[in-house]
């Protein structure tokens, strides 16, 4: 009865924190439309990968696309296959798997600091920074990569204890590397330091072996393919979009802090001061000498240093360092406050010890973290859950091209929803030869079966030339077009 007890205590904080972050994932999740670039892009080609049944060779509006590896495509495909087509369905893994990188952090915090208050106040950071939410609500890669990137972590803080468990991180580090474009690549300097001392005996020489064949077997499939088939694929996965076309390595030694930590500050809000109090703390403390400690610290500073080398990050580029910061934050600001504590507990008159309990200080910890988390979510709730359902313009007009089996142009710059909404091929006039780039030059050429989507406004062109045209469709901002 005791044992059942201590699981249901243990597991309880989890089950809150699952229940809080479910209604925050889920509610209303299809409500908005799919939004250019990426969620919409994504999802037209996870679209495609169900309708040629090629998981292997991803397509974009008819040409091969290789920027990213094509684990996050293959659960949105899964997902349209058993949801059909929908905003829903794009972004059900996203929402699915925070679920679970929810329940990862609180149990990494746990492994790593022994406590259940740690642990919680982690995973709750976690859920109420701004920019996370954001992206798990959201058709895209970042909460997909946060989610392998924990679940590796946690199996190589495991494996640090149970080395027949590192096959487990071999194929965790495999769909954290199918994930997202390199990112995840600093997981494999901190996978070797928590396991340094399991890594150094000879007799693991065989659990060894198998997570590389585990990592190999997730990962090497894809890769060979690609580079056989797609002589470009090393030059833009690797360098274009990986290393964002830096041009030497001595790029890595050159900092630009000031656009990473502003970003950083915006996407996880007033948790910055945490992060900022609590590594302050563990590093004038000298509680890095401590490997747990030491851990977060080494992972937070692999994750973030190239972020600080260059000036072309995203802000959504450094979710995967609101992980190490969230149990940095928790864990340097519990220990800072254990010290007040006791500091303050020999200071009050004798009488009044009493009340400086471990449970009350737990309860000050709780309720200070409750509080700016409640914070945080009057402030963000308008900005990240949708009121009511509302049909854009430019989706609602690129619906209805589908319609018309004619060459499809597009005189704007929202391409990938008009690729996804119509479902079909898209030539965009911008990308096309001189004597098609515009509306007018495309009338005036010698192309006979099209029909375009342009802004209303740019007909008055066609206009002005008397160059006869016919409007199939329209709206309050765009129309689609043709010769009559």
């Amino acid at each position: 009865m005791k044992t059942k007890q201590k699981i249901f205590l243990t597991a309880l904080p989890l089950f809150v924190l699952i229940a809080i972050f479910a209604f925050f994932f889920f509610y209303r999740l299809g409500y908005p439309t799919l939004s250019s670039w990426d969620e919409a892009w994504y999802g037209a080609i996870a679209r495609t990968m169900v309708k040629t049944g090629d998981y292997m060779n991803m397509m974009w509006n008819g040409q091969p696309f290789y920027d990213h590896p094509p684990l996050g495509f293959w659960l949105m495909a899964l997902s349209y296959k058993v949801f059909g087509f929908s905003e829903f369905a794009t972004r059900l893994p996203s929402a699915l798997l925070s679920l679970g990188s929810i329940a990862l952090t609180y149990l990494t915090g746990l492994q790593l600091f022994k406590k259940k208050t740690i642990a919680f106040v982690a995973a709750l950071m976690l859920g109420t920074s701004v920019w996370y939410l954001i992206r798990v609500r959201s058709g895209n890669l970042d909460a997909i990569l946060v989610f392998f990137y924990i679940l590796t972590i946690y199996l190589a803080l495991k494996s640090a204890d149970r080395f027949a468990l590192f096959p487990a991180v071999g194929v965790a580090f495999g769909g954290l590397m199918m994930s997202k474009t390199l990112v995840g690549l600093s997981a494999l300097p901190l996978i070797v330091f928590i396991n340094l001392r399991q890594l150094a005996k000879l007799k693991n020489a065989i659990w060894l072996a198998l997570g590389v064949v585990g990592f190999l077997a997730v990962v090497y499939p894809w890769y060979h393919l690609q580079a056989s088939e797609y002589p470009l694929f090393i030059e833009q996965h690797f360098f274009n979009v990986g290393l964002r076309q830096r041009s030497s390595l001595l790029t890595y030694f050159q900092l630009h802090p000031q656009l990473p930590l502003f970003y950083l500050h915006m996407g996880i809000r007033k948790w910055y001061y945490f992060w900022l109090l609590g590594g302050g703390f563990l590093l004038v403390s000298l509680a890095f000498l401590q490997k747990p400690v030491a851990t977060v610290l080494l992972w937070n500073l692999l994750v973030f240093y190239p972020f600080l080398t260059t000036d072309k990050s995203q802000i959504w580029h450094l979710i995967p360092v609101y992980l190490p910061l969230v149990l940095i934050g928790a864990g340097g600001v519990y220990r800072l406050g254990g010290v007040c504590f006791r500091l303050a507990k020999k200071l009050v008159p004798a009488g009044l010890r009493r009340f400086f309990r471990e449970t009350v200080f737990q309860s000050l910890y709780l309720l200070l973290f409750g509080a700016v988390a409640l914070l945080q979510i009057k402030i963000f709730y308008p900005e990240v859950i949708p009121t009511t359902r509302y049909v854009p313009d430019d989706v609602a007009i690129s619906e209805k091209i589908a319609a018309y089996p004619q060459t499809h142009y597009l005189d704007d710059d929202f391409l990938p929803i008009a690729v996804f909404y119509s479902g079909a091929s898209i030539k965009p006039l911008i990308e096309m030869p001189d004597e098609k780039r515009t509306l007018l030059r495309l009338f005036r050429s010698d192309e006979k079966n099209f029909v375009a989507i342009t802004r209303n406004w740019a007909i008055d062109g066609l206009k002005v030339n008397s160059i006869p045209y016919k409007v199939l469709e329209k709206n309050n901002s765009f129309s689609i077009v043709s010769r009559p």
